[in-house]
């Protein structure tokens, strides 16, 4: 789903990352909208720029001009408006449901919308809780649907334009097609304006994000639980890439965990079908310190523009820091698309490991190959 389900209190008062939608290079126009973003953008105050580069950082050709940065757009018109978006209304209004929506049907797309009728949920028979994320696409809430804790997505645009029926169909069909225990679970969704949303199962302790950066939690990540984490997430991926999926916004804010300390894979409103060969899209998006830099670029792309993002992932657990941390992201954007600049590759097995992970895109790992160097960073351990 578009959204990570945070631990709403923090978030109030914490920076997040910020989802960029990238147009063309030649692009000279820049939106950056951070209250449209979810699990990526923790409501509240921005921290400034510290002026001086962290040492966790290395950049080529320094550039003292922003003048000279790269400017990024939104892929398509209507979402120019969205900071004017106002949270849904979930008190029963009949009129409202009659005269200013139209109802999603089957036909009104070339193709079903679920695959099973049975996945279509009435949102009256949801118990809607607590907000728990907020982003460009839609809200996160939490709730209560046949006596099970679910997180409910509803989608910011119930207005049923193409652009927005597409978006609403691709996330839909690619989420439910995927059934692993280190993916999040699509249960079902409600197609109906003004409630347009998608239920998934909950997951008690929020995001990766949240434990390693906000929760105050770090002395309880042991090498061998995040060595553990890191086996999760690339079985996930694994089994998202066989399914010709690419996610295109993997980072450790979009992985989840439950009481049990599983990590699954969310937030699939920006993943693609893949093709038989590298594919293009003009409304290419992301979160800059995770992106790699082919996406950045609005380069062709495959899935092992993922792998890229699941070495930022390592890196984060590896340090225990937010990757490019009192770096704005414009600089970001600049830096790894233009410059060529990585984060400090820290030593050692998984070290190398990332580094093999931020080479060319087709020298990159596989995850089966990722996979067997994490089992022996393990084996390493006993």
């Amino acid at each position: 789903m578009n959204e990570t389900l945070e631990q709403q209190n923090p978030l109030l008062r914490e920076r997040g990352h910020h989802r960029f939608f990238l147009g063309s290079p030649n692009d000279r126009n820049i939106e950056i909208n951070p209250q449209n973003n979810v699990s990526d953008y923790q409501l509240g105050g921005q921290k400034e720029m510290s002026g001086g580069k962290s040492s966790l950082y290395r950049f080529h050709g320094e550039q003292s001009s922003q003048g000279a940065m790269p400017l990024l757009s939104l892929p398509r018109e209507h979402r120019s408006q969205d900071a004017e978006r106002r949270t849904p209304d979930y008190a029963e209004n009949d009129e409202m449901g009659s005269t200013s929506y139209k109802i999603l049907e089957p036909g009104m797309l070339d193709r079903p919308l679920l695959p099973f009728q049975e996945w279509n949920i009435d949102f009256s028979e949801i118990t809607v809780g607590t907000r728990v994320g907020i982003g460009f696409f839609g809200e996160v809430f939490r709730g209560i649907w046949n006596g099970t804790d679910v997180a409910v997505k509803v989608f910011l645009e119930q207005d049923l334009t193409p652009e927005n029926m597409e978006d609403f169909y691709n996330e839909i069909s690619i989420h439910s097609r995927l059934r692993h225990p280190n993916v999040i679970l699509f249960l079902g969704a409600c197609t109906k304006p003004p409630r347009l949303s998608m239920v998934t199962e909950y997951m008690e302790m929020g995001s990766l994000y949240y434990l390693i950066h906000l929760s105050g939690q770090k002395k309880k990540l042991s090498w061998r639980r995040r060595l553990k984490m890191l086996h999760d997430i690339c079985r996930g991926l694994m089994c998202i890439h066989r399914m010709k999926i690419v996610h295109r916004d993997l980072k450790s804010a979009n992985c989840l965990l439950n009481k049990h300390w599983t990590v699954k894979i969310c937030d699939f409103g920006l993943s693609r079908i893949t093709t038989d060969t590298p594919m293009k899209d003009s409304s290419s998006a992301g979160t800059p310190e995770w992106m790699a830099p082919e996406l950045i670029r609005n380069e062709p792309f495959t899935e092992k523009c993922d792998i890229f993002s699941f070495g930022v992932i390592i890196w984060e657990l590896c340090t225990l820091s937010r990757p490019w941390d009192g770096i704005q992201p414009e600089r970001v954007v600049y830096a790894v698309a233009n410059e060529g600049s990585l984060l400090d590759i820290p030593e050692g097995p998984l070290g190398q490991l990332i580094a093999d992970c931020w080479a060319e895109p087709h020298q990159r790992p596989s995850c089966e190959d990722i996979l067997t160097r994490l089992l022996d960073c393990e084996c390493a351990l006993c």
